[in-house]
């Protein structure tokens, strides 16, 4: 088995629990210091409407997805304020501001605790901000003091280990009952992260569905052919987690090569620093070996998103085979779904969270969570009939293309957006 480097991207449980594709860290310091920033802000009697966007790092390997919802906002102006600014150099557009540990600033942290150091307040207050926006609930709990410093209505957006794992300790739920209280509007993924918040408190007529879309711009749409002999090339991309469900991928590997079917296997991703990561990173080599996918089977670790999409077009179909972990983390809708969609190459999915809302009427293509052999027959029905690969790449670029571009997106979000502020929903 080849092994490619690349480049990346219980109770009382803290946040930093929830890092890697949908969670990422929240250092315990939730002070705002003192300012670092790139890009400028707005100016002129042309100036959109400012959104504070919060989020922990902009922009991490894996929420490019945040990146380009955002700069695709038309109507308002996004300004982030980040807790750490990352691969700048990759994904350079918008404003982003952030912090430092300024020697006044942490004497001021010392002498009044709880308080938000003044330059940083009149830092803030200088983009004149109309809305703030908390992406992740883990987030948001921090954001409760910026939100009575603005005084401006506040929107909260959950993508998945947020809800599904910190949702289920009482601690979390009681912070977030605080929070619903305070906030304006709170966004889900899909039907069925909204039914996840209304069972952990928040009104329903709170909630509103807003996906996230792709930039048709970025991922060129080629049709998959495999020719004759060819190894049927099968890609995952993700964190090794257990909701990520990669043993039942390799389960399914290990019945065609059993069957003499040509394969060849990228695994693309590694362990981040979840308690239970390297448990699963562990169990997925060990299945590599028990199945006998060494020769078959290329591991990369994190790519940079070019790279991703390089090898995406190589290969004839996605697997993403979510399943909802034993501590009951699940995924809110695995954007690499939609992206490698976008490309025009079959995905083979699991009926898991709102994945059956981004596939639409396509949902039927979906296959039972945690089953190898679901997923090997979808597998050796595409190595069989390969004129398959191509139909069913089309079929769902041409429906993820139409019903999930950014654009559309994003103008939604902006209409949203004006209603808050046109009620004045401020929560006090």
């Amino acid at each position: 088995m080849r092994r490619d480097g690349g480049r990346t991207g219980s109770h009382g449980r803290r946040p930093e629990d929830c890092r890697g594709d949908d969670c990422h860290a929240l250092r315990a310091d939730r002070s705002f210091l003192h300012p670092r920033s790139t890009m400028t802000k707005s100016a002129g009697p042309e100036a959109r409407p400012v959104v504070l966007q919060r989020c922990d790092t902009f922009v991490g390997r894996t929420m490019n997805w945040l990146y380009d919802h955002l700069r695709n906002v038309q109507r308002h102006d996004p300004v982030v304020l980040a807790d750490r600014l990352q691969n700048r150099g990759e994904f350079p557009e918008l404003t982003a501001i952030t912090v430092s540990g300024s020697i006044p600033a942490r004497a001021w942290r010392k002498l009044v605790p709880g308080r938000m150091y003044p330059r940083d307040v009149r830092m803030l207050r200088s983009y004149d901000p109309k809305l703030l926006h908390s992406h992740f609930g883990y987030v948001a709990r921090w954001d409760s003091q910026l939100r009575a410093i603005l005084d401006v209505p506040w929107i909260v957006s959950f993508y998945g280990a947020d809800l599904y794992l910190l949702g289920r300790e009482p601690e979390w739920v009681d912070a977030y009952g605080r929070m619903f209280e305070q906030c304006a509007r709170v966004l889900a993924l899909g039907p069925k992260m909204a039914e996840g918040l209304v069972q952990i408190g928040c009104p329903p007529d709170k909630i509103a569905i807003h996906p996230l879309g792709i930039d048709p711009s970025s991922f060129p749409s080629v049709p998959r052919t495999r020719r004759g002999d060819e190894p049927l090339r099968i890609l995952f991309a993700g964190t090794f987690r257990e909701k990520k469900g990669i043993p039942y991928l390799l389960d399914a590997a290990g019945v065609l090569h059993g069957r003499g079917i040509r394969i060849e296997l990228h695994l693309v991703g590694d362990a981040a620093r979840r308690p239970g990561d390297a448990a699963t990173k562990e169990e997925v080599f060990r299945l590599i070996r028990r199945h006998g996918l060494e020769a078959v089977t290329q591991h990369h670790s994190w790519l940079a998103f070019e790279d991703l999409v390089r090898l995406a077009l190589r290969c004839h179909v996605f697997v993403a085979p979510s399943v909802t972990a034993s501590d009951g983390d699940a995924e809110g809708t695995p954007f690499v779904i939609q992206q490698m969609m976008a490309t025009g190459m079959p995905v083979i999915s699991t009926l898991h969270s709102d994945i059956p809302f981004i596939y639409g009427e396509h949902a039927h293509m979906l296959v039972p969570e945690r089953s190898g052999q679901a997923i090997a027959d979808r597998l050796m029905a595409y190595a069989e009939e390969p004129s398959r690969i191509t139909a069913d790449g089309l079929l769902l670029s041409k429906h993820i293309r139409e019903k999930f571009d950014v654009r559309r997106c994003a103008a939604s979000l902006s209409d949203l957006y004006d209603q808050v502020a046109t009620n004045g929903s401020r929560q006090r």
